[in-house]
Parts: C-alpha cells; sequence; structure tokens
C-alpha cells in the first residue's frame, strides 16, 4: 500500500488525474476495468497487484485502445522484471507518464489469456499448495513448505502434444515470457513482444533429478543444462496440450488454474502494455 500511495502522489503532483478504486473480487475488478476502458474518461488503466491480478485485468483490455499500465506488488512480479521495471515509485510513475505502449502478444490457457506462462506439475503443486494470505505477511519464504512437499512427492508423468508432435515430461512450462519465479530466466528464446511459445518439458525421473533441474533454473543454468543433462528440452511452438492419466496441478501467471489438462496456445490478440522507454 505504501508503494501504491507513493505511485499515486508522484503521479498527482506531476499533474495528473488519478481515480483510485479497490474490489474484493475478481469479477468486480475485470467489469469496472472494462467499463473505464469504454467510457473513454482515462487515457490508461493502471493495475496494482501482482502476476494474477495483472492478467485478470489484461484480460478484459485485449484488442483496446486504452493501455494498461502495472504497479508490481506482488513476490515474484515476474511481468516488472520481463520490461525492466524497477519497484521504485519514482521510476514506475515515470513509465505511466511518459512510457510507450508496446504491442504485447498474449497467450491463452483452457481459452483463458496470459501474460507469461501456464505451467502442470511442479510448479502447479506448489502453487496449489500456497497460503496466499501467509505470503502476504512472510513473502517468498511462504514457498518453502509447498516446495519442500512437491520435491519429495513421487514426480508426475505428463504427455506433452506440441504442434502435434508427443513428448513425455514430468513437469512442463509452456512460456510467453524469458522470465519465471522473478528474475529467473526460463525460456531465453522467447518474450511477450514475439508471438508464438516456448515449451521447457523438464524430463526427471526421480526426486534428485528434479532438484537438481530446480537448482539449475535458479542459478542460471538451465539452459546449458539441456546440453550437458539433456534431461530438460526447451522447443517452441505455436500450441501445446498436457494431460495426464490423473489430475494433475496447473498454474497460470503464478495463480492455481486447476488441473489437467491443460491447452495452450499462442495468441492473436494484442494487449497495449506501457513499458519503460
Amino acid at each position: 500500500s505504501a508503494r501504491i500511495d507513493a505511485v499515486t502522489a508522484a503521479l498527482r503532483q506531476a499533474g495528473a488525474s488519478v481515480t483510485c478504486t479497490r474490489y474484493g473480487d475478481i469479477e468486480s475488478a475485470r467489469r469496472a476495468a472494462r467499463e473505464a476502458a469504454t467510457g473513454g474518461r482515462y487515457d490508461a488503466i493502471v493495475a496494482a497487484g501482482g502476476d494474477g491480478t495483472i492478467r485478470q485485468v489484461a484480460a478484459v483490455l485485449l484488442g483496446a485502445d486504452t493501455p494498461l499500465g502495472i504497479v508490481p506488488m506482488g513476490t515474484g512480479n515476474v511481468l516488472a522484471h520481463e520490461i525492466g521495471l524497477t519497484p521504485k515509485a519514482g521510476a514506475i510513475a515515470h513509465m505511466l507518464l511518459h512510457g510507450p505502449a508496446s504491442s504485447i502478444m498474449c497467450a491463452h490457457a483452457n481459452k483463458e489469456p496470459f501474460l507469461l506462462m501456464a505451467g502442470a506439475g511442479f510448479d502447479g503443486r506448489v502453487i496449489a499448495a500456497l497460503d496466499h494470505r501467509f505470503k502476504s505477511y512472510v513473502g517468498k519464504a511462504a514457498y518453502a513448505g509447498p516446495i519442500l512437499g512437491a520435491l519429495v512427492r513421487p514426480v508426475d508423468v505428463l504427455t506433452v502434444t506440441l504442434d502435434g508432435s508427443r513428448h513425455e515430461a514430468s513437469w512442463a512450462v509452456i512460456a510467453n515470457a524469458r522470465h519465471y519465479g522473478g528474475r529467473f530466466v526460463l525460456a531465453p528464446h522467447t518474450g511477450i513482444h514475439e508471438r508464438g511459445l516456448q515449451a521447457v518439458l523438464f524430463k526427471a525421473r526421480n526426486r534428485a533429478v528434479l532438484m537438481g533441474q530446480v537448482l539449475s533454473l535458479v542459478t542460471g543454468r538451465l539452459d546449458k543444462r539441456t546440453v550437458t543433462h539433456g534431461d530438460v528440452e526447451m522447443l517452441a511452438c505455436t500450441s501445446a496440450t498436457i494431460t495426464a492419466h490423473h489430475p494433475v496441478p496447473t498454474q497460470v501467471d503464478g495463480d492455481p488454474f486447476g488441473a489437467t489438462p491443460l491447452e495452450v496456445e499462442s495468441g492473436t490478440a494484442a494487449l497495449r502494455l506501457i513499458v519503460p522507454a
């Protein structure tokens, strides 16, 4: 809240007229954003929250002339890392006032728009087990228990079909952006400014290998692991379907998204997103 107050104060000090609203549920927020975008009174709609909150607002602004701005307030703030936005109030306000509106290609998971990534398996289980209220108090420390729980259980068995080609994986992430979990680079060969997806397939046969893959991700060596170990594969695609014999938890942009099957498609609708100059 302090960051939101500081950004709002900086905008008003620069002469901008700002209307601040707060909603108790997603549908009300989406409806208000849609009405504000079509009403013609505002130059921009700004979503203040985590990547999941931003996704919900972005979903109703696809194809609209009114651009979306962000005030990153989440734990990972993947979108902020993707566009190079620092979390300082002055930098955010300057971007909202002076930054260009860039065309961002959204993807779809089970026909629902998303900006960053959709995953099934390990990260889906972590997100499903996460106490979001506890996370709001302690931040990233809240992930420790769910991560440990997902690491000690048997690995999942997924069938991933990419543009008609079938693959096997224990964990799959279909990325529309380079970054993941904050500043970590998961998919170096894609980005939100491009149409197209990159599938990152983790092929761990046991918990020890899965732990090694996770460590490679957080230390920035995942791309090299595709060559040195061969248990991670990165493939470009425009569509992906993830299935399993039993329902496996999924996530989209860091929020729970039910369970498999998961159908992902690269989008054709663009979002106007305000980015740093």
